[in-house]
């Protein structure tokens, strides 16, 4: 299963989870993808396009003025 499919399935759980609302699971799952979403923008190649590369580039390049 790839990591995409992974949080597709998580974040379908919490959206059952809200509709039956049972909260503390749903904050419970929310958080779960949230480290889940962290940990892979962690493990990005250097110089990767992504959010948090570009907010590191974008800071780097502040300081620099």
């Amino acid at each position: 299963m790839s990591s995409e499919t992974h949080l597709s399935q998580l974040e379908e759980e919490m959206a059952q989870a809200v509709a039956s609302e049972d909260f503390e699971t749903a904050t419970a799952l929310r958080e779960q993808i949230g480290l889940l979403r962290r940990d892979a923008r962690v493990l990005e190649p250097p110089g990767a396009d992504a959010p948090q590369a570009a907010y590191f580039k974008r800071q780097a390049h502040e300081r620099g003025r």
